[in-house]
């Protein structure tokens, strides 16, 4: 449960819970409250009737709890706010939580940062808090930023996504903390990508890199704190979790009632959270993942390639299963959130990708099997995208056995079949570290 102690294979019965154990129970101990105290009313407009109430929102409604009085660290950016937009660092200041420092994950306080551009720390204008960029010269808190403090305390919304960089953060923090001797807190949010929709494959170590920080499926279904659970089990260490009340870990994120914000730049609405699983795989090759447009990720190719031909190698408009694919022609340019595009001022010709049935659509299937046909179509012009002494594909795919795979022609189900038994493996040793029932 949130607030226990965690040890390397010990088994909770959490997840079996009723829903309403989960939104009480649950977070009562996670906050240090008496067993009896439940969600509290919010009261005003801001959220609708049977909406999820997030960690932080919790916080603002029923106190501090455990936290109050203690001198913390806030891991946090643009998204760690009140449903009616209030930021975590004055909700916890209010609440009476001695806030002594702000962390900032990629793309900075604010989000605004480009994907891969350092951000420099600085103070923040709200508060008057100094803020330490932990994507810069750190990736993590240093022994001397954290000294004298009582805990780290992470609000950040995350997507679901193993090469998404936010649970990255985590992991590094968690570690920091844990060396440290600090208490850890994670205010948990909902999975935009639902927490009953698993995909591998799952990372193999050697591939570790900062896109993919521990053993996960590409797609791994977890909350953050849920994975914050997971990685102190591992780490032999402790985590304390306040979680979402009135979360459904298997419906979408227009069932949670809460606003969406962009998590960064260049994911602006929830599709495009939805297809980054599978199309920001693209990074890995020479073609345009449709950044520098206004639908990226949703977009993909190149100049000079056959959309109709590329269409017709995938069978059709509703060849790959949950998707609408269609012919597109775009021209990348920069952008402040994509200020050096791949083919920026060049037509490009390609597909553009819409999601018809979300429950259908496996996202890495789906793109590794598009990537698969324009391939085949154009195997002089195919060329895998390398970083450093690596191929960047691997390090998202967090295996070189897909890509292997994919050269030798091996078709893309069975390649994803071999991965089936390492996710099985991860559902179970996930189970005890779920603080949602799942479907």
């Amino acid at each position: 449960m949130g607030g226990l102690r965690l040890t390397p294979g010990r088994r909770e019965e959490g997840p079996r819970r009723p829903r309403a154990v989960v939104g009480t129970a649950l977070a009562a101990i996670a906050l240090g409250l008496g067993a009896g105290s439940g969600c509290g009313g919010r009261g005003g407009d801001e959220l609708r009737p049977g909406a999820a109430l997030p960690g932080l929102d919790r916080i603002e409604a029923e106190g501090a709890g455990a936290l109050r009085g203690k001198r913390v660290g806030l891991i946090t950016n643009h998204t760690g706010r009140t449903v009616a937009g209030t930021p975590a660092a004055r909700v916890l200041l209010d609440a009476g939580v001695e806030v002594r420092v702000l962390f900032g994950p990629e793309h900075g306080l604010s989000g605004a940062a480009a994907a891969g551009e350092s951000v420099a720390g600085g103070t923040d204008a709200e508060t008057g808090l100094p803020v330490v960029s932990l994507y810069g010269a750190s990736r993590a808190p240093e022994p001397e930023q954290i000294a004298g403090l009582d805990a780290l305390v992470f609000d950040i919304q995350d997507l679901g996504v193993r090469f998404y960089t936010y649970i990255s953060t985590l992991r590094l923090s968690l570690a920091a903390a844990a060396a440290a001797d600090l208490e850890f807190w994670v205010l948990d949010r909902p999975n935009p990508n639902r927490g009953d929709r698993v995909e591998g494959p799952v990372l193999d170590l050697e591939f570790r890199s900062f896109v993919g920080t521990d053993r996960l499926p590409l797609l791994h279904g977890m909350t953050v704190g849920e994975l914050a659970r997971l990685f102190a089990a591992r780490a032999g260490g402790s985590v304390r979790v306040v979680p979402v009340a009135g979360w459904r870990a298997g419906g979408g994120w227009e069932e949670t009632g809460l606003p969406w914000r962009a998590p960064s730049p260049n994911i602006p609405d929830l599709h495009t959270a939805l297809v980054y699983p599978g199309f920001g795989l693209f990074e890995g090759v020479e073609i345009s993942e449709g950044r520098g447009t206004d639908s990226p990720f949703a977009v993909i190719g190149r100049p000079g390639l056959d959309s109709a031909a590329w269409l017709a190698a995938l069978g059709g408009s509703s060849g790959v299963p949950g998707l609408t694919l269609a012919p597109a022609r775009f021209t990348p340019r920069p952008l402040p959130a994509a200020p050096a595009p791949r083919f920026a001022g060049e037509l490009s010709e390609g597909l553009r990708v819409r999601i018809r049935d979300l429950d259908a659509f496996r996202p890495v299937r789906a793109a590794l099997t598009v990537m698969e046909a324009v391939r085949g179509l154009t195997p002089e012009g195919f060329r895998w995208r390398r970083s450093g002494d690596s191929h960047w594909i691997d390090l998202l795919l967090g295996t070189d056995r897909l890509r292997l795979g994919l050269d030798a022609g091996v078709p893309v189900p069975d390649l994803l079949e071999r991965e089936e038994p390492a996710v099985a493996r991860f559902l179970e040793e996930r189970r005890p570290h779920l603080l949602y029932p799942r479907p």
